[in-house]
């Protein structure tokens, strides 16, 4: 299965719509910044509902390349 890269959006939507499942299904292993990671946890402890990417197995978190 591929590797993708992610953003913000797919992650916070798909997650709120319950269908975050979908992600790992279609591409196997996804990829995210650090940023994106960063993002999420911000709105997490503003009380929005984002998924805890540091809990799936799934999700890898990496450094873009410069």
């Amino acid at each position: 299965m591929p590797e993708v890269v992610c953003n913000t959006s797919p992650l916070q939507y798909l997650h709120q719509l319950g269908l975050l499942h979908l992600l790992p299904a279609l591409a196997g292993k996804v990829i995210i910044p650090s940023a994106v990671a960063d993002e999420l946890a911000v709105g997490r402890r503003a009380g929005i509902d984002v998924p805890e990417v540091e809990l799936l197995e799934w999700i890898e978190v990496r450094q873009p390349a410069k």
